[in-house]
């Protein structure tokens, strides 16, 4: 009597599709969980970097009476006058109170600071200067940079000092509604100027690493401003038309250095909301440059945003122009959350 033999039976080719289909079905479900998870853990990180550069800007303040100024004037004992600006970022005056002294101590603040920039010419008087700050300014600090950018930018900043609403440095009869951020580019402001209230100002948010392709990216890098536009409003129009023009000059290396201050690199506006679709612009004469910087983000739907108080808040693109503009603001009077 022949024994009966079990013969060995593989997978079908329907099978093996069903499986393979089945696989796929759970990879789809489950993907998208683990990104928003690994999203979730990188805002919570740039929330903290915030978070801690709000409490620098504090002790800053509290140990010199206002809050970090980005631009210094240098008397020149020999020649007996002002010679150059000083220009050096927020992130530089803090570097002590976030546990880089060291850093600190390195930065040659004796030498003239100049912000590189796509628009201004090329000095070789001030490449010499910068040189003499080459390897601190070159040096990534970690607490700048966050992890939803995307783009690896270093030694840039994704924070940058909220500097109002208006392109120009300064608050004039020219630039109606400029200079009234929490920052201001060429005076100090103190607590006691906050008059809108340190919760109900923003300090700083995010701005996403210029590209540094040779064409622009629309939600990176910046297009050379019209020659007109004094206001927000005005400003605006002319980045809108601008940006839509194939012949415009644009520069693709914002925010590269954590180092420098202006609107290029470590400064924003509020002129627009949060991630709008006006192709942000700069004026090429101004050192360092004047014009409008949103704040941006990979974030989905918004940017971290970092109140006068020390708070973050994560506020949405669908947040209404008069009420960021509100918040932009120390002393317009809204009334604003």
């Amino acid at each position: 009597m022949i024994p009966n033999r079990s013969r060995s039976r593989g997978f079908t080719l329907i099978e093996l599709m069903v499986v393979v289909g089945i696989i796929a079905l759970l990879i789809a479900l489950t993907l998208p969980a683990v990104q928003s998870a690994r999203e979730a853990a990188r805002r919570t990180q740039c929330s903290n970097n915030l978070r801690q550069i709000g409490l620098g800007t504090t002790l800053y303040h509290d140990v010199n009476g206002c809050y970090p100024l980005p631009i210094t004037n240098h008397y020149n004992l020999a020649l007996g006058y002002v010679n150059y600006h000083g220009l050096f970022s927020i992130q530089v005056r803090i570097l002590p109170y976030l546990d880089q002294k060291p850093m600190y101590d390195g930065v040659n603040f004796a030498v003239g600071s100049f912000t590189p920039g796509a628009f201004f010419p090329e000095v070789p008087s001030f490449s010499q200067a910068n040189s003499l700050n080459a390897t601190i300014s070159a040096t990534k600090i970690a607490a700048y940079l966050c992890p939803s950018d995307g783009f690896d930018a270093s030694p840039g900043s994704n924070y940058r000092g909220n500097v109002g609403l208006g392109p120009g440095p300064g608050m004039n009869p020219e630039y109606s509604d400029s200079g009234n951020g929490f920052y201001n580019d060429v005076d100090p402001i103190s607590a006691a100027m906050i008059v809108d209230g340190l919760s109900h100002t923003v300090a700083f948010s995010e701005r996403l690493h210029g590209s540094n392709r040779p064409q622009p990216v629309a939600n990176r890098d910046f297009w050379m401003a019209p020659g007109y536009g004094t206001t927000a409003d005005q400003f605006m129009i002319g980045c809108q038309i601008e940006g839509r023009s194939s012949n415009s000059n644009f520069g693709t290396i914002g925010g590269n250095w954590w180092f420098w201050p202006g609107r290029e690199h470590t400064l924003y506006t509020h002129t627009q909301t949060p991630n709008g679709p006006i192709t942000d612009c700069l004026y090429g004469g101004m050192l360092p440059a004047g014009g409008m910087a949103t704040a941006r983000s990979n974030h989905p739907e918004g940017v971290n945003a970092l109140m006068g108080d020390n708070s973050v808040r994560f506020v949405g693109d669908s947040i209404s122009q008069e009420v960021w503009r509100g918040l932009g603001t120390r002393n317009g009077g809204e009334l604003v959350d």
